[in-house]
């Protein structure tokens, strides 16, 4: 399962909006980010120790045998096409627990990002991305030429 490369990534692209732990590459490069395919475009999607939304939209619950609200949050996804960012190496905070969920649900869990991102780009068309709870916090505020709206 292959992993973002601790730091690099979050150093070359400080100056993105809505970034988890902004300013803090170390944080950053700790935090657990796993691998989602939306059409052509890859994806690294934050495993975060809590998740609470009230609209189940936003992610997906992957608890581990720790943390029972733990789980990926899809506002937080980063677009990484470059394989220079790729650690081919299993990287970060990932239970087996965790880890067979998301291999057992991955197609599950790709449909529904695939519908936030597609939800991000309506959004986007309708010029309400910044208005609308599911999106304003979105780091997909900084792929707009990945996701073919600029």
């Amino acid at each position: 399962m292959p992993l973002l490369i601790p730091g690099k990534y979050f150093k070359d692209k400080r100056a993105f909006v809505e970034m988890l732990d902004a300013g803090d590459v170390n944080k950053q490069s700790s935090r657990s980010y796993l691998r989602v395919s939306a059409g052509a475009l890859v994806f690294f999607v934050p495993l975060r120790k809590k998740i609470n939304f009230c609209d189940k939209r936003m992610g997906y619950s992957l608890p581990s045998e720790t943390r029972a609200d733990a789980g990926l949050d899809f506002r937080k996804a980063l677009i990484v096409n470059e394989n220079e960012y790729f650690l081919s190496e299993k990287h970060g905070k990932i239970s087996p627990m965790q880890e067979k969920k998301f291999e057992t649900e991955r197609a599950r869990i790709e449909y529904l990002f695939a519908n936030y991102v597609n939800g991000y780009v309506k959004s986007v068309r309708k010029k309400r991305e910044k208005i609308d709870a599911l999106y304003k916090f979105s780091t997909l505020h900084n792929f707009h030429t990945e996701l073919g709206l600029s």
